[in-house]
């Protein structure tokens, strides 16, 4: 424990643990207050396969097999500005590993900055042991076959793979056609903090998969909403995501329904920036966007914590003026196995919403979406915002000098691994509680006091997950801060 080391060396080590802990988990931040970032909405789809795995399937009519030829194909579909070849990993579906090098190439060679993004990726897993994820912005082929992998994770072994994804900042998940009993039960296991940090999305739709329809005229019916509400009811931080699913030499073009991403620019370091933000939506429609933001700055995907009261607005726009008749907003508490409800509802044809969460008392902590309907039936989900109403973390990376911060409360280490026995609490003046992400009083500080004047708080035996500590400070006020205990 960090307590035990003086306090010159834990200067020297606390940036270097913060540094480790944060790609353990999403971030929580206080809500910026620089001017709204207009991010760009850029639309495209990152679940399709080439003949390099199971894609493909029409090669003898189109001529298509490698991803090359259908990164071609795809930038001539209409609103397509990227699409990832996420190709089954293993050689039951047709994955050598010789592919895989060549599948990375030719995507790069793809990519035009600005124009087109080639994304490649790998589907872990099978249907039958575990289910199926894409990964993105891992270098190397993962899977259990010999011979066929650069790295070995054994198949349908999900907390092996979260493990193993981790070592990389930029790798980012999301779950493929999810069923119940999927990622090692996720939705029946207890919350895991491994698989929270990785897991930036989860299908709202997917296919057609196996359609050969070329003309837009197909439209997806497959509808995994339920599954994302209850991920969010369990306490993950996930998207929605849209699923193409490709088997054929279709990219872009059965559905105008899209996965759209907000970034900055059109380059594949932007796109796995937002992804890994949860800077993304789905949407049945492929010109449609979305504004959704927290206290008028931060965009959908944030995780924040702060003291005012949150506000919500949201923006939409068409680029064909499809009428709007449905515009809600939900709100749900993480970790509490609930799912979300409607919340507000603007009025009928309304492309506008904001509203400001009053109830929301200081500690607690929500989420909220937005749902669309358009006048044809077209469903669009957005991202969640979620927050916590209490005093901002400290920022990653930056270790405090406890005795210097009587002024304020804080927690160190914040995210903490559990089997640490205690964290510091400073600049508390009065009695210390932590809470569960359900509210309930789950501990008391105990009474030995730190080195630096701060007060150990027990946290051993505490299941990973994220928690609330509450204590009096300076001039009187309650103080929350929100603590994350780590797998």
């Amino acid at each position: 424990m960090l307590h035990f080391f003086p306090r010159t060396a834990r200067r020297a080590i606390l940036p270097a643990l913060s540094t480790l802990l944060s790609v353990l988990l999403p971030a929580s931040t206080a809500v910026a207050q620089a001017p709204a970032r207009p991010y760009r909405a850029f639309y495209g789809n990152l679940h399709a396969h080439s003949a390099y795995s199971d894609g493909n399937k029409d090669s003898l009519t189109t001529g298509a097999n490698t991803p090359a030829q259908n990164f071609t194909f795809a930038k001539a579909s209409q609103h397509l500005d990227f699409l990832g070849i996420s190709e089954h990993n293993h050689a039951s579906a047709g994955m050598r590993l010789p592919s895989w090098a060549r599948g990375k190439q030719q995507a790069d060679a793809a990519t035009m900055d600005g124009q087109f993004v080639a994304l490649y990726g790998m589907e872990f897993g099978t249907i039958s042991n575990g289910g199926h994820v894409l990964i993105y912005g891992y270098p190397n082929l993962l899977g259990w076959e010999a011979n066929n992998y650069d790295e070995f994770v054994p198949q349908g072994v999900f907390y092996w793979l979260w493990r193993k994804l981790r070592t990389q900042p930029d790798a980012v998940v999301t779950l493929a056609h999810p069923q119940t009993t999927d990622y090692d039960n996720i939705l029946t296991s207890p919350y895991s903090a491994s698989a929270d940090s990785l897991v930036v999305g989860s299908a709202f739709r997917s296919g057609p998969a196996f359609s050969t329809n070329v003309n837009y005229l197909n439209q997806s019916t497959s509808s995994f909403e339920p599954y994302f509400q209850r991920l969010l009811a369990r306490g993950y931080h996930a998207a929605p995501s849209y699923d193409h699913d490709n088997h054929n030499t279709t990219f872009g073009r059965t559905t105008e329904g899209r996965l759209v991403i907000l970034a900055d620019t059109l380059t594949r370091p932007a796109l796995l920036a937002a992804l890994k933000e949860r800077r993304f939506y789905a949407s049945d429609d492929w010109n449609v966007t979305v504004d959704f933001r927290l206290n008028g700055t931060a965009p959908m995907g944030t995780i924040a914590t702060d003291l005012p009261s949150p506000t919500l607005s949201v923006t939409v726009a068409d680029g064909d003026g499809e009428a709007l008749p449905t515009l809600r907003l939900l709100r749900g508490v993480p970790g509490s196995g609930a799912q979300a409800q409607v919340w507000r509802t603007a009025p009928a044809g309304a492309t506008a919403l904001s509203v400001s969460d009053t109830t929301l008392a200081l500690g607690q902590s929500a989420y909220y979406y937005v749902s669309l309907v358009q006048a044809d039936g077209d469903r669009i989900l957005s991202a969640p915002i979620w927050y916590t109403r209490g005093t901002p973390p400290v920022p990653t990376g930056v270790a405090p000098d406890l005795a210097a911060t009587s002024a304020a409360v804080l927690v160190w280490p914040n995210p903490v691994a559990n089997g640490v026995g205690a964290v510091t609490v400073a600049g508390a003046t009065g009695p210390i509680d932590l809470y569960d992400g359900l509210g309930r009083l789950v501990r008391t500080a105990c009474a030995t006091a730190t080195d630096d004047g701060g007060t150990l708080l027990d946290v051993r035996g505490l299941a990973p997950g994220f928690y609330i500590v509450r204590a009096a400070a300076a001039g009187g006020a309650t103080v929350a801060r929100t603590l994350v205990i780590s797998e």
